[in-house]
Order: C-alpha cells, then structure tokens, then sequence
C-alpha cells in the first residue's frame, strides 16, 4: 500500500527542501562539519572563496578543515571555544585557498546537539583579507613612523639631559658641536612630520607652494649637510637656477637623497643638466642595480617600498611626497638607468 504523506510531513519536507536551497543560493560562505572535522557540506560561496568551481570539488578535496588552516593553533583554539560555549563568534582565521594563496575570515560557528551529543558544526565565514591587510599596514605604518621619529627625538633628548645636567663641564666647542646636533637631528624630525602632512592631504592644492628664482645648488648642499654617507655634487655650468619653491625643492632632494642613502648602491652623485626643452634637471643617482618598470612606478605610490632587505624600516613615503611636490611645482620625477647608475630624475622650470 502507498504511505500516505500527511500535511505536517509535506511542510517538513517542503521545510527542509527551502532551507537547502536557501543554504545553497546565499553569497555567504556556509559549511556543515563532523566533530572530527570532516567537511560534510559547503555552499557555491564558500567553494568561491576558496578557489573552487564547484562544491563537489571542494568536499572531495579539502576532506579535513584542519587541512584548511594556516596556524594549526587556531584550530586548536576554534576546537576549545566549540566545546565549551556551543559557538565561536567573530573567530579570525588564515585559510589556505585551492592555488595556495591564503584568504582571512571571520568564521560564526555553532554546535548542533541531539540528545547532548554533537552530531556536527555550521558555520558562515565572512571574507575579511582587505581589512586584516589594511591593520597590519597601519600597525606597521604607526611602528615605522615612530621608529623614525624616536631616533632623532632620542638623540635630541640624551643631549639636552647632558646640557642640563652638566652645562659648566663643556667648553664652549663642545656646546655649539652638541647644539649643532640637536639643530640637525629637530630638522631630521621636522621633515619626517613635513612628509607626513603632504601624504595625508587629499587636496593637494592646499599644500603651499611659493615660486621664486633661486640657485638649487644651494638646496642640494643643505640637504646633503644632514647625510653621513659621501655624497658627490657635479653641477653643469649654467643649469642650476630654477623657479621654484625653495623650501619644497629642499624636501625633495632630501628625500631623494636618503633614499639613494638608503638602497642604492655604494656610489652616489648629485647631478644638474638642462634639458631639451631647456628645464633644469637634477639627478640623484646611485651604482645600484635597476629596477624593472612595474617596480620603478610602484615605489611612487605612498606608502609602497622596495623588496629590497632594509625597505622594512622605511615609511615608504619619500618618493611619492618628492613626486607630487614637484608637479605642485610645475615638473616631474621620472626613474631611468643608463647602463651605470640608477636616477632619479626631477625636472623644475628653469627661471628666466
């Protein structure tokens, strides 16, 4: 005889058919997994999220989700909130993805209990690489600056408390070097700050800019008083007067100037020239090896550094502010190698 299917059984049938399909059409990233960990069912989204085309795919491969996880400890951690709570909520975890490239979720999980036993886990992640990127740069970005400020701050205040506590055992040499170097290093500081004011403007046309006939070789010499490396300076005879901002073009080649310092090669040279066009050209170079165009353009964003082993201790602004300053200026920064040195080349309108 045919069972007869009652109302209550059509709804829960009816019931569970909905709640599967809404499982499987959601944008969200949803699982279901067996106490030990084997992956019992996913969604399109979570198959996406993980590089997958299909679910199929996804189950028949990842089998285990700890073979999903980064850190091992953060399965660890996951299996003990689980079991003591029920539920795990706002969960960061670091998953490997199918090519081997990795994705930060927010994993929201519950335990589903039959009779006090735990028959299996739902979860929903939520996709969370961009911000996670976005407070590891800050961290990083705050730690940076103040690892740059503290040392000049530091050297300033070590030779205060010596003034202070000491004043009348220095002779008057020794005064004026140490006073000379507090001066130096509150310049270092200022510049530092300077950068940082000119990155964070978004309109740029409120940075200030006052033009005026000046000789920028004498810009180039104060920025290199402050370097400790050997700095050359090898002006062409008639291309150093521009019309400019004296002040910004000073920033400028500082920047310029200690990032050559920084990670350039063991020769470096100040040079001028005019060009085609009859601009002044002012060239920080470097024997350092060439960078390739995706890279050469890359560094001129803010905040962006080289791969190169001392780029962690740099701000990464340097570049991108000496960039942005001398359009407000009416020229250009443009990065060229010719065969020798590595340039960086800033154009300035030649005064009349």
């Amino acid at each position: 005889m045919e069972k007869q299917v009652g109302y209550a059984d059509r709804n829960d049938v009816m019931l569970a058919f909905g709640i599967e399909e809404l499982f499987r059409r959601l944008p969200v990233a949803l699982y279901r997994s067996a106490p030990d960990g084997t992956l019992l069912a996913a969604n399109p989204a979570l198959a996406a999220l993980l590089g997958y085309t299909s679910v199929g795919d996804v189950i028949a491969d990842v089998g285990h989700v700890a073979n999903l996880y980064v850190d091992a400890d953060r399965r660890r951690l996951w299996l003990e909130e689980i079991a003591r709570y029920g539920e795990v909520l706002d969960f960061d975890i670091e998953l490997r993805r199918r090519d081997g490239s990795t994705v930060w979720v927010q994993d929201m999980a519950r335990a589903v209990f039959e009779e006090g036993v735990m028959v299996y886990c739902e979860g929903a992640l939520v996709d969370m690489t961009e911000k996670v990127k976005a407070r590891k740069a800050r961290d990083e970005f705050v730690a940076t600056v103040s690892h740059e400020l503290r040392n000049p701050v530091s050297v300033m205040l070590g030779l205060a408390k010596e003034l202070a506590q000491d004043y009348e055992s220095f002779s008057e040499e020794d005064r004026r070097e140490i006073t000379d170097v507090m001066a130096r290093q509150a310049d270092d500081a200022s510049w530092i700050i300077e950068d940082l004011l000119v990155a964070y403007r978004e309109d740029m046309s409120q940075v200030v800019v006052v033009s005026e006939e000046f000789d920028v070789g004498g810009e180039i010499l104060r920025a290199l008083e402050s370097v400790e490396a050997p700095v050359a300076y090898e002006p062409e005879e008639g291309a150093t007067r521009v019309l400019a901002d004296r002040r910004r073009t000073r920033q400028i080649l500082r920047n310029l100037v200690n990032n050559a310092i920084r990670y350039g090669g063991n020769e470096i040279v100040v040079t001028t020239r005019r060009s085609d066009s009859g601009a002044i050209e002012v060239l920080v170079s470097d024997s350092g090896p060439p960078l390739d165009a995706f890279e050469a353009e890359r560094i001129f964003e803010s905040y962006e550094r080289g791969s190169g082993p001392l780029d962690a201790k740099s701000v990464g602004l340097g570049l991108s502010v000496a960039r942005k300053l001398a359009g407000l200026m009416g020229g250009e920064i443009v990065y060229g190698h010719d065969g020798r040195l590595s340039s960086f080349i800033v154009t300035l309108p030649s005064a009349p």
